[in-house]
């Protein structure tokens, strides 16, 4: 007779099929937990499963908006149906509008781009924590992690002025909502990353980045790895006593 268990933690990672997010996925997969992958695109998600070598059921994917409140229900609803005990929700979803690889003065933003920055970056995350944390409260446990930005503490050197504000307003809904939800045993916490060479870097000028080399201490852009491991820090089980916190992965570009 074979017997059906339950996964322990079910994960949910917005933003996964990009280079931050598919190494994300990538370490929580390799501890063994249920990872719910939601991106836009459904051929990155595809890739995603593809590049992962994986067509189990440890890996599901949702092609979601993170701006619309009907994809977080179905997050929600395919969250409850893994079965796991544990919740952790991954606000990894960003985007940083360029113009020929550069950033856009401030005085030029379109409002349109302006709205769009603020509904992705910091809509996107608030409709997450609302979808998700009811659940969390339930079992009396979460791990909540957003994805800020250096920008979000030095005021941003190559994004833009609509970036810099999304991922520092990032860092107020994460202490508000770190407060707000600790008395259920919920933890909500904030990375901030520096260069890491994946993802929206990928759209930057070879000289561009290495121009910024020269300002990281120790010598090298971040890898999603990097990222990856913080993320494992604050999601950990037994991790309940830290919330409400910034961990900045950075290389020593910034040091607050």
């Amino acid at each position: 007779m074979s017997i059906t268990t339950t996964p322990a933690r079910c994960v949910v990672v917005t933003g996964a099929a990009g280079g931050i997010g598919q190494g994300i996925v990538e370490s929580f997969l390799a501890t063994g937990d249920t990872v719910i992958a939601v991106d836009a695109v459904a051929e990155a998600l595809s890739a995603l499963r593809s590049n992962l070598g994986t067509d189990t059921d440890q890996l599901r994917t949702i092609e979601g908006d993170v701006t619309d409140p009907a994809s977080w229900t179905q997050i929600a609803t395919e969250t409850v149906t893994s079965g796991a005990k544990e919740i952790i929700l991954v606000n990894n979803a960003g985007i940083s509008p360029k113009r020929d690889g550069e950033r856009i003065p401030g005085v030029e933003v379109p409002y349109e781009e302006w709205a769009r920055v603020l509904e992705v970056n910091l809509t996107g995350p608030f409709l997450g924590i609302q979808a998700l944390a009811p659940l969390m409260k339930q079992a009396k446990f979460g791990r909540i992690i957003n994805m800020s930005s250096l920008a979000g503490r030095d005021g941003g050197r190559l994004g833009g002025v609509h970036y810099a504000a999304t991922k520092t307003g990032l860092l107020g809904v994460t202490r508000y909502f770190a407060r707000e939800l600790a008395p259920d045993g919920i933890t909500v916490n904030a990375i901030a990353p520096g260069r890491i060479g994946v993802g929206m870097v990928g759209s930057v000028s070879e000289e561009v980045n290495s121009a910024y080399l020269s300002r990281i201490p120790v010598g090298r852009l971040g890898i999603a790895n990097d990222v990856a491991q913080a993320v494992q820090y604050l999601a950990a089980s037994d991790n309940g006593f830290v919330t409400g916190v910034t961990v900045d992965v950075n290389g020593g570009s910034y040091m607050g």
